[in-house]
């Protein structure tokens, strides 16, 4: 198999474990910046050039580009997709999970579990926002961002309107969310690869901070999680459209509830806190996939 993983960060670690899992395994592995590519239409024909030279192509593309995904590397998987090539997760699906709202949207939608949510998108609806979820405090966060970046939790109105106004200022949308305290159980993160749970973490936040993200200094767990998170895993990938999904739950008096749904899940912590070679997992559905066609 010839492997194509789009990162404009080949030293991520999830990155640099699926290149060596491939390589291992016997397959040629290619690490590829999107925005090296240059897309060509001409007439009824679509190419594709890398740093300057023809671009032959990969049997399989694995985008691992996050909520944080840019229109140009959107248009090159679909470009990829429209050519014919296998990209996984597809495009469609990757568009859903990078809008966290979109995504709230479509499993409230099917009956499943999530923060009770508003969306501001104006300065005069905070007020109104902060009341649909029962709050303060709440959550302040964009539609999209990766690791945590942007999530603010505001105390009281005073800290959410500064928040909200800051991120207008910015020109960025603002998603008001009911403040779940997450206590000694932490944030769950189930890794789903093909209708399967491949890994499972549970991760707390450092002390004095309320974000749970590896990236924010939180800590990680191996977890044993129940047939019930295990659905509610497969049932909000499947809804995304994503064969490859990272799921975060919260435990809350209502029960769990889904907080977001990942098309790049990063699993350096399931991995380091002993849930087992998450890469290689990776590869073997990849395999099967490419040989069911």
């Amino acid at each position: 198999m010839r492997l194509a993983i789009l990162c404009r960060d080949a030293g991520l670690y999830s990155v640099r474990r699926m290149a060596e899992a491939a390589r291992v395994r016997g397959h040629a592995a290619q690490i590829l910046d999107p925005y090296l590519f240059l897309l060509g239409i001409r007439g009824r024909r679509l190419s594709l050039s890398y740093a300057g030279e023809p671009f032959a192509g990969a049997d399989l593309f694995l985008p691992r580009l996050g909520a944080g995904i840019s229109e140009h590397s959107l248009a090159l998987i679909r470009h990829l997709d429209a050519a014919g090539f296998r990209v996984i997760n597809s495009p469609s699906a990757i568009e859903v999970a990078r809008d966290k709202l979109r995504t709230l949207q479509l499993l409230a939608g099917h009956g499943l579990p999530v923060p009770r949510t508003a969306f501001a998108p104006d300065p005069a609806r905070l007020d109104e926002a902060l009341r649909a979820v029962g709050g303060p405090p709440a959550v302040l966060k964009p539609p999209r961002g990766t690791q945590g970046k942007g999530v603010i939790l505001a105390a009281d109105r005073e800290q959410a309107r500064a928040a909200a106004e800051y991120m207008w200022g910015l020109e960025r949308e603002v998603l008001v969310q009911e403040y779940v305290p997450k206590g000694r159980k932490g944030e769950l993160r189930l890794l789903v690869a093909g209708g399967e749970v491949i890994g499972a973490v549970r991760r707390r936040a450092a002390r004095g901070e309320f974000r749970s993200n590896l990236h924010q200094g939180g800590s990680v767990a191996r977890a044993r999680p129940s047939r019930e998170a295990r659905a509610l895993a497969l049932r909000a990938a499947a809804l995304c459209g994503l064969e490859i999904a990272g799921v975060d739950f919260v435990h809350s008096p209502r029960g769990f509830l889904v907080l977001e749904v990942n098309a790049a899940p990063g699993f350096e912590g399931v991995e380091r806190a002993g849930g087992g070679d998450v890469a290689s997992r990776v590869i073997a559905y990849l395999e099967g996939r490419l040989a069911s066609g």
